[in-house]
């Protein structure tokens, strides 16, 4: 067993006096040259000398150094992909918010974060567009929003706080005035900015803007190979052309672009066209999201897939992104890095499809595999949360369970604090299928599934896993 799955260990090691000494220490900036100590030793770790700092470059930065090499070594990464991660600015500020998660929290299965990697914002919930299985219920709708300044506000919280990647969903965000002005703030505050959209507002022109305003990811909604099927989902003719359009209005602007599809059992059969879809086009992503039966999805229990139709389609996705797919493939589908070691076995390449942090998947050692179980599968209220237009937090977009507004009070207390956040940060507290089943650190399933099929039980089974069919016993 390798020694990267003892999370006693680790505990103790983060426990003991000297080691929170350094990682309070490593979190403090520099007088001489601005930098954390942890941001000089990562320079430091790269080969940065030109920013050698004679006061900060000293034996602390030699620790974390050594403490960088071994688990390089542990998980048999380059050192050259290592030193790449470790200039991306976002990858920093990730860094940055997992020492203070260990020094707050501890390391347990899975991690929990002092601050999150991603939030969802549905910006608005006006939408011009009908579809069947919405979350939110967008469409024509009149409500108070959160105002420009109070937006603006929101963003400051959240950078102060420590996240990663900052979301504009809804709704269509592209609809909201003021989206353009949010989203640079957020970018020029030291977010990772993405938009999920319907794809009809991504014109030439938007597209122009959206670069301007420094927005790093667009996220299309496609959810047929054809007009004919998306257009039914979508409840207006024409917004399938659009959604294309958009995609490729994206890609010929060199903006990192994904299609990003519900399965259902009216769609399921048309998921490797799709794909397909997305590699012609040069879409670098591809998303597959859970359908869940929440908002007007409610109306449509019957088109969620059965849990043997959910697992055939996770393995397919496996086996596509291991033959060497163009577009990189992600899923919200927590049972994925359950499948992957399933799919892997005892024997085979060396390297195994993990999903990593909320939803995305990359192919890693095995020697990384002992990982899988701190990284924990679904990451709602532990790796990722959600706001509301009115600037409530939930634990999810499709769990819209109030448990704290921005308006009124602070976002890391609520992040912190929020007693149901704690109650997803503990997989002990899991019942049904999903509390007994042997993947429960890896997966943990759906939790608004969970809800959605157990009158709001938030804690229950994931019905739409095979593990809960098969009585939850190990494959």
């Amino acid at each position: 067993m390798s020694i990267l799955s003892h999370d006693t260990f680790w505990n103790a090691v983060i426990t003991l006096p000297m080691t929170k000494k350094m990682l309070q220490l490593s979190l403090k900036k520099c007088g001489a040259c601005g930098r954390t100590v942890l941001e000089a030793a990562l320079d430091d770790y790269g080969g940065k000398t030109e920013r050698r700092c004679a006061k900060c470059s000293g034996l602390y930065s030699q620790v974390i150094g050594f403490w960088v090499e071994f688990l390089r070594r542990s998980l048999n990464i380059k050192r050259a992909k290592v030193e790449k991660l470790l200039t991306d600015p976002y990858a920093r500020r990730a860094v940055i918010n997992l020492t203070k998660s260990f020094a707050y929290m501890g390391i347990k299965k899975p991690i929990s974060l002092y601050a999150p990697f991603l939030i969802v914002w549905d910006f608005t919930h006006k939408c011009n567009l009908n579809c069947k299985h919405c979350y939110s219920n967008s469409g024509a709708v009149q409500e108070e929003e959160l105002t420009t300044p109070q937006a603006m506000a929101v963003v400051d919280q959240l950078a102060g706080a420590g996240v990663t990647a900052l979301a504009f969903s809804g709704g269509e965000p592209l609809s909201r005035k003021d989206f353009f002005e949010v989203a640079a703030h957020a970018v020029k505050r030291g977010l990772y900015v993405s938009v999920a959209t319907n794809g009809t507002l991504v014109t030439k022109e938007n597209v122009k803007k959206l670069k301007q305003a420094g927005v790093h990811y667009v996220e299309i909604s496609i959810d047929g190979a054809s007009a004919k099927t998306h257009d039914a989902f979508r409840g207006v003719p024409g917004a399938f052309d659009k959604a294309v359009t958009g995609l490729k209005n994206c890609v010929e602007a060199d903006l990192c672009a994904c299609i990003a599809t519900t399965a259902t059992k009216s769609n399921l059969e048309e998921m490797p066209a799709i794909i397909s879809l997305a590699e012609e086009i040069g879409a670098e992503r591809f998303t597959y999201f859970n359908f869940i039966p929440t908002g007007r999805g409610k109306a449509h229990y019957d088109q969620d897939l059965s849990a043997e139709e959910r697992e055939k389609l996770m393995r397919y996705l496996l086996n596509r992104m291991s033959s060497g797919c163009k577009t990189t493939i992600l899923t919200t589908a927590p049972q994925l890095a359950r499948v992957a070691l399933q799919c892997q076995g005892s024997s085979g390449t060396g390297e195994v499809m993990m999903s990593m942090a909320h939803m995305q998947t990359a192919k890693v050692t095995k020697k990384a595999v002992p990982l899988a179980d701190f990284i924990g599968g679904c990451g709602a209220g532990r790796l990722y949360c959600s706001l509301s237009p009115q600037g409530d937090v939930y634990p999810c977009v499709f769990l819209p369970v109030n448990v704290g507004n921005l308006k009124t009070e602070k976002f890391q207390d609520i992040w912190l604090n929020a007693p149901l956040f704690k109650a997803f940060r503990n997989r002990a507290n899991l019942k049904g299928s999903c509390g007994k089943c042997d993947y429960k650190f890896i997966c943990g399933g759906c939790r608004a599934r969970s809800a959605a099929y157990h009158n709001g039980d938030m804690l229950n089974g994931d019905p739409g896993c095979i593990m809960g069919v098969k009585g939850a016993k190990s494959a």
